[in-house]
């Protein structure tokens, strides 16, 4: 065969089967049937067709709809340029057969869904992740409108897309408290940030619930080219939402980095008197003190917990969405935990004092070694995460800022403190000699000329 015909036939051969993957699924007479056109696009996608033709389905379904050609064209622009979207993202093909309802309700508000979805996939901000997650909660199930992870921080979060005018908000205010208390609970089982955004205004009430729940609240939000006056456009309803994830962001790297310099601090005064108890604990000459052990043990684990714990939240966002989710978790309860732990080493101490097994003074010496440290760790995070933070808006440097920081100020309060202690200890030992020189004198007559102690 000729070389000529044989790249003849090989160019017929690529151009049937680019024209196999870009061609328009019949439908044959499913128009208007949404139970057909499920059942059929379900099929379809069981053929494994490609990105283009997964596409061209998207625009039969929207055609076959109430919206039809005109919709298409003027909503969706085809699903073409700044319109353009994925059909392989978890849900989007799920939301826009929805468009083929007979229920105008349900058209209009999934149409609306369905170019917020796409806003955010052309955003450059964000990534859209999935649409109609549904959650199955020990406090019931749900479902997610919208799952996007925010590129500057790399946290995910989670839209509630909402069509109600103020009037249906009284109306339904219980069922919408119950909904934005599910979304609550979500923020602090996943740590992720919830959006609730609704076409119309929200009333006081709804607005007010939904703060203290932690809740973003946006309203007036269109999505067309020209809005009434006292609309937002739905990209600056992103952008409030862009600074809303750095918010979030900057104060979990500040906090973990605050949590990393408590525990440096505590772990740095701690470990020596731990090592110290167990070491005794092998001594012949003395019987084993097993509550200095577990007082110094408590302060360690304490420490090392909140280092781990400080750790896991400043570095969650920088994972994928399952594994960021459980380092939150372990985040929050890992702090819980050493701060239980600290307490417990609070009240052994206590608990020896009354004892007899230290004095009161050691006591407090050992309260006020282990406060200072720790205030030093935790005011030089904070700085140093609340500086990084303002100079570069980067939530990572951030929390590196702050454990930056929490090292410097436990490196400075540890050396102050030294420097304290041994002058107090040297004062201590000079009023002791000036009682014992004293003491001598007065015991055999002789005049005293010791100098004063406090000279």
């Amino acid at each position: 065969m000729k070389p000529s015909l044989v790249l003849l036939v090989g160019m017929l051969l690529a151009h049937g089967h680019a024209a196999a993957q870009v061609a328009s699924p019949a439908m044959g007479d499913r128009v208007g049937d949404y139970a057909s056109i499920r059942t059929w696009h379900e099929q379809y996608l069981a053929t494994s067709p490609g990105q283009r033709s997964r596409v061209e389905a998207l625009r039969q379904i929207v055609r076959s709809g109430s919206l039809g050609e005109r919709g298409l064209q003027r909503i969706f622009q085809n699903f073409e340029g700044r319109m353009a979207i994925d059909p392989s993202i978890p849900g989007v093909e799920k939301t826009a057969r929805l468009l083929a309802s007979s229920n105008r309700a349900q058209v209009k508000g999934h149409t609306r869904e369905l170019l917020y979805a796409i806003g955010i996939h052309n955003d450059g901000r964000n990534s859209l992740i999935e649409m109609s997650r549904k959650l199955d909660r020990p406090w019931g199930k749900t479902d997610a409108d919208i799952v996007l992870r925010n590129h500057r921080t790399g946290l995910y979060g989670r839209i509630e897309v909402k069509n109600y005018s103020l009037r249906s908000q009284i109306t339904n205010e219980a069922k919408l408290k119950a909904q934005m208390g599910k979304m609550a609970r979500e923020a602090r089982l996943t740590g992720q940030p919830q959006f609730w955004i609704n076409r119309h205004g929200i009333t006081p009430q709804l607005r007010r619930y939904a703060a203290r729940s932690g809740i973003l609240t946006l309203d007036k939000v269109g999505t067309g080219q020209r809005l009434p006056a006292g609309t937002q456009s739905f990209d600056q309803a992103l952008a409030k939402m862009d600074a809303h994830f750095m918010r979030v962001a900057q104060r979990r790297a500040m906090f973990g980095g605050t949590m990393i310099g408590f525990g440096v601090g505590l772990l740095a005064e701690s470990l020596p008197e731990t090592w110290a108890a167990v070491q005794g604990l092998s001594d012949p000459n003395h019987p084993a003190d097993w509550t200095r052990l577990g007082s110094a043990g408590s302060y360690s684990i304490a420490g090392a917990g909140m280092i781990v714990s400080g750790s896991a939240l400043s570095f969650a966002p920088r994972f994928a969405e399952a594994t960021q989710g459980r380092l939150y978790a372990f985040g929050k309860f890992g702090g819980a935990f050493s701060v239980a732990a600290l307490g417990a080493g609070v009240a052994i101490d206590i608990s020896r004092y009354r004892n007899g097994a230290i004095s009161a003074e050691e006591l407090w010496r050992r309260a006020a070694n282990a406060s200072s440290v720790a205030a030093g760790g935790t005011t030089g995070a904070w700085l140093g995460g609340s500086i990084t933070a303002v100079a570069t808006a980067n939530p990572a440097l951030a929390a590196a800022g702050g454990i930056a920081g929490g090292l410097l100020g436990t490196s400075i309060m540890t050396y102050a403190g030294g420097v304290i202690r041994d002058q107090k200890m040297e004062a201590v030992r000079q009023r002791h000699d000036q009682a014992f020189g004293e003491s001598v004198y007065r015991r055999y007559g002789l005049a005293s000329t010791l100098p004063d102690a406090s000279t």
